[in-house]
């Protein structure tokens, strides 16, 4: 009899500690904010190269609980056959937009060499009131952007259906 509610305790103690510990904890879940991220493709009419080029993108990006945002992108152009690759370290989180800017870590385009600050902006179409297809703009350098060029709050006019793919806004 002894035996029994001793074996008892042991396995409702197991059961009771295999329960508590699988349970999330709130002091090893990271602490993140709202994100964006997307991938597809987009055509631009490059005046300055009086071409259409067609692009190939992707991009991640997080804002913290203190509004710090970090990230990467990477566009590639399908007509020059060139590709960059950016590390975010700014990113304006609204609804449905976000403006992000960071420096070049990789780049075989002689437009674009690697630190060079840039900006782009990305728009979820599906979080307007009045839902439209998903946009993109171009990266540009900042230094169009005359006492913003370490900022991202200034968003790129140039802004682009997407030939394919999607932008998802995460609040």
């Amino acid at each position: 009899m002894n035996l029994k509610r001793v074996l008892t305790f042991l396995v409702i103690s197991l059961l009771i500690a295999v329960f508590t510990s699988s349970q999330p904890s709130s002091a090893t879940k990271p602490d993140t904010g709202p994100s964006i991220f997307g991938e597809g493709t987009f055509t631009f009419l490059n005046l300055i190269a009086m071409r259409t080029e067609h692009f190939e993108f992707s991009f991640d990006a997080t804002v913290n609980k203190n509004g710090k945002g970090r990230g990467h992108a990477q566009f590639n152009n399908l007509t020059t056959q060139t590709e960059i690759e950016v590390k975010l370290d700014c990113v304006t989180l609204s609804q449905a937009e976000a403006v992000m800017s960071g420096r070049v870590q990789h780049s075989d385009d002689p437009g674009f060499p690697k630190h060079m600050r840039v900006v782009f902006a990305a728009i979820d179409g599906s979080q307007i009131p009045v839902p439209f297809a998903d946009r993109i703009t171009p990266i540009f350098g900042t230094s169009i952007f005359p006492g913003f060029e370490n900022d991202c709050a200034v968003s790129p006019l140039t802004i682009l259906l997407l030939d394919s793919g999607d932008i998802v806004v995460q609040p």
